[in-house]
């Protein structure tokens, strides 16, 4: 005698829609001996990264969250500090900093301009909502220092 999973058919028409149910856009055929499984998937890049992204998550699992970009954050956090390094005279100049933590101070000058993102932003990157376009080599090559166009340009 087998146990009652093994010993009862299965209705392959309740399967399937379930699956469809619970895997939206997964398709299954077979072609002679083989069976081919199909699930759409798109290509993504997030934070340097290339993800592959299926589009038919089961229906009842959690939304996903996403990480917050934590080079990003860290950047931030260093480019504050430096800043309130320098206004409260532990450094006189930015030159002093850079001889200070061992960079060119252009790289300082640079990171300092991230102390200007606007505050929506800034909150953004921390709950890693930014936008995809978003990274620290973008925002070190070129910020605009009115927030207006900042979010023009990463909303």
């Amino acid at each position: 005698m087998h146990d009652g999973i093994l010993s009862q058919p299965k209705d392959t028409a309740v399967i399937e829609t379930e699956q469809k149910r619970r895997y939206p856009g997964v398709r299954v055929r077979h072609e002679g001996e083989a069976v081919v499984v199909h699930i759409p998937v798109r290509f993504h890049r997030r934070n340097g990264r290339q993800m592959i992204l299926t589009d038919g998550k089961p229906a009842d699992a959690p939304a996903p969250q996403r990480d917050a970009n934590q080079t990003l954050i860290e950047a931030i956090a260093k480019a504050y500090r430096w800043q309130e390094q320098i206004e409260s005279g532990e450094y006189a100049c930015i030159e002093d900093l850079a001889q200070a933590v061992g960079v060119d101070r252009t790289y300082i000058g640079r990171m300092l301009r991230l102390t200007s993102l606007a505050p929506d932003i800034i909150e953004a990157i921390l709950r890693g909502d930014e936008p995809d376009a978003l990274s620290l080599e973008k925002l070190r090559k070129y910020l605009p220092t009115g927030w207006d166009e900042q979010r023009k340009m990463w909303k």
